[in-house]
């Protein structure tokens, strides 16, 4: 059997991942800056529509005919401070894995010392782990979160790598579960013989006590606990309500809500979020957080359709400009189409005349274009199709 990793970063990754799994014949590749690059076009089908919501660090990969592949486990590095916007940020990327049939890890701290050292420790929020196991209930996949060791604050990291020490009690148990998934690899079910695992059971009955240990995540408190004031703020709202607040924002909006689709006038209430950017700053930390809503509040199903609530994105303050020019300067830099075919483009004009820009757009506009039900800009609204 072949093990493949597609990785982000420098080759200490490829020292650490060798560590974990005790081999030296793994074949790594590097994954592609840019989605729109003629790397992408090359990819997998499998790690290209995993890459289409966000990029986990590493796409553990396996072959045994040497030219079939299939995902054994996405894993993403988060070294940030853990608090509850922080964390989200990297959720996108284990639904990106999971929702394309991968399981998926991350790794991060319970606690971590802010920046430089300062005085503040902050703590993981249960959103993370209820994010994991609402992506677990929903897909039937692993999606699992392992502590990144820290002493008082401090990271504990493996030698030069800066990634966390494999000596430490959770990458121990990693180091299990990844072997014992390869293992597994030669199943024809594979996601359903990892399920039967112990050490995997074990993890899955881990995940499900923090997730939901001190009172479960809801919409008033969407970091979990009971009590006080949730600094993230989320309504949920009659839609026929929401719908004629909307309205009474401008004739424009009211005009383009007389088109909207039934599906999202048909559901009874919806979850309203209020990002402050779209497109800026790639979207952080709200490209993150809509996913988490989407699966922790919304979901029912697979589909964006299967869905109890509208998700709705509320942007009082930002223009719909924001999407406009961000897509007409993809249209007229970036999308294949602008120039004519050539031998050197033919890669990417190929791809695009299969796929369109749907996996390379920047990551804010596929994330929402694939999320939100409805987009409110101060003046105007853009809406799911379905």
């Amino acid at each position: 059997m072949e093990l493949i990793a597609y990785y982000e970063g420098s080759t200490q990754t490829e020292s650490w991942l060798n560590s974990v799994l005790d081999r030296d014949d793994i074949v790594y590749k590097k994954l592609p800056t840019q989605n729109n690059s003629i790397e992408f076009t090359k990819l997998p089908a499998y790690v290209a529509d995993i890459l289409y919501l966000d990029k986990p660090d590493i796409i553990l990969s396996g072959s045994i005919d040497g030219k079939h592949e299939k995902p054994i486990f996405s894993l993403e590095f988060a070294s940030c401070t853990p608090q509850y916007q922080h964390a989200l940020q990297r959720f996108s990327r284990m639904m990106a894995s999971v929702v394309n049939g991968c399981p998926s890890i991350i790794i991060i701290p319970k606690n971590k010392r802010e920046n430089d050292n300062g005085v503040r420790v902050y703590a993981r929020s249960r959103a993370l782990e209820y994010g994991a196991v609402r992506l677990m209930d929903i897909y039937k996949t692993p999606a699992f979160v392992f502590d990144w060791e820290d002493s008082d604050g401090i990271l504990t990291t493996q030698a030069e790598t800066g990634l966390p020490a494999i000596s430490s009690e959770a990458i121990q148990q990693l180091k299990k579960l990844l072997k014992s998934s390869i293992d597994q690899f030669y199943n024809i079910d594979y996601i359903s013989s990892l399920w039967r695992l112990p050490i995997v059971k074990k993890i899955l009955d881990q995940t499900r006590e923090r997730a939901y240990h001190g009172g479960a995540p809801s919409i008033a408190q969407p970091g979990g606990g009971k009590g006080g004031t949730s600094q993230s703020k989320l309504d949920l709202i009659k839609t026929k309500d929401l719908l004629e607040q909307i309205a009474l924002k401008s004739p424009t909006h009211k005009a383009q809500l007389n088109k909207i689709s039934s599906f999202i006038s048909e559901r009874e209430e919806s979850l309203v979020f209020y990002p402050t950017r779209v497109t800026k700053h790639a979207g952080d930390p709200y490209v993150g957080m809509i996913g988490y809503y989407d699966i922790a509040f919304c979901r029912v199903g697979t589909s964006t359709r299967d869905r109890n609530h509208n998700l709705v994105a509320h942007c009082d303050t930002v223009s719909i400009d924001e999407i406009n020019t961000t897509m007409a300067e993809f249209h007229e830099h970036r999308c294949p189409f602008a120039e004519y075919l050539t031998t050197d483009r033919i890669e990417t004009y190929s791809y695009h005349l299969k796929y369109g820009c749907k996996l390379t757009k920047m990551k804010p506009a596929r994330i929402y274009a694939e999320l939100a039900d409805l987009i409110v800009f101060k003046d105007g609204i853009i809406y799911n199709v379905g």
